[in-house]
């Protein structure tokens, strides 16, 4: 078999499209097809990754000879899908993006009903445009492609040096996230519980006071759904599901 062959056995096995595959590379679906026609060559890098991706040796890939017996010899037992830090980067920000906006629209869905306290017709008016918004992004969380299925799913094998990197961001995140989830139920026990309960006597004030406390409720929904959300991308890329 030629090497474009080999490559093209390879990826068919592992379930990956070319898509896929070119996003584990880094490079363009064209790029693989040209390597799969052997019209192209990868640099020795790149081939390099493929072992680890298929658990292959390098003898394998470039000797034209090699069997499947062989194939079968060479690969490694560790199972699971190769991630890039391209990858994993990707990853998380498309994790990112989804939590911002789930947060987002649940905060001001919660947060917006200080506009309707006085029940005049323009806060309602922009209130239900706040829903509206909302939806609009819940929809789109919903509906939107999510490429990193896989991920999700399946066991992950890191080069060491992407893992290290990975654990030590985890790390770093998880101080802040953790200050900033607590932020969040602060300030919606504050806005739902505590707000409530003050009264001046002055209808105007009140409402006020407790607006105040329904906008901060919003702020804290956002922040506790948007820092967890960001922990929980950790979690399923480090495949630590547990506190």
């Amino acid at each position: 078999m030629t090497f474009g062959e080999k490559l093209q056995k390879l990826r068919k096995e592992a379930g990956l499209s070319q898509e896929e595959f070119a996003d584990q590379m880094g490079v363009s679906r064209q790029a693989v097809s040209k390597w799969e026609r052997d019209s192209g060559y990868p640099e020795t890098e790149k081939i390099i990754r493929m072992g680890r991706i298929f658990h292959v040796t390098l003898d394998y890939l470039l000797n034209e000879e090699g069997q499947n017996e062989e194939l079968a010899e060479e690969k490694n037992e560790e199972k699971g899908m190769y991630v890039s830090r391209e990858m994993a980067d990707g990853f998380l920000a498309f994790r990112q993006r989804k939590s911002f906006r789930t947060g987002l629209a649940w905060g001001l869905i919660a947060g917006g009903l200080c506009l309707s306290i006085w029940w005049t017709e323009p806060g309602m008016i922009l209130y239900m445009v706040l829903i509206i918004v909302s939806v609009v992004l819940l929809f789109s969380v919903k509906l939107a492609d999510n490429p990193y299925r896989r991920i999700e799913k399946e066991p992950l094998v890191f080069d060491e040096q992407v893992k290290a990197d990975l654990n030590t961001a985890f790390s770093e995140r998880k101080k802040t996230a953790y200050l900033l989830r607590l932020t969040g139920i602060v300030l919606i026990a504050a806005g739902i519980l505590i707000c409530p309960l003050i009264t001046t006597w002055v209808p105007l004030v009140d409402d006020i006071i407790f607006a105040a406390g329904l906008a901060a409720a919003g702020v804290g929904i956002f922040l506790c759904i948007y820092m967890t959300g960001i922990l929980r991308a950790y979690r399923l890329l480090m495949k630590q599901e547990t506190e």
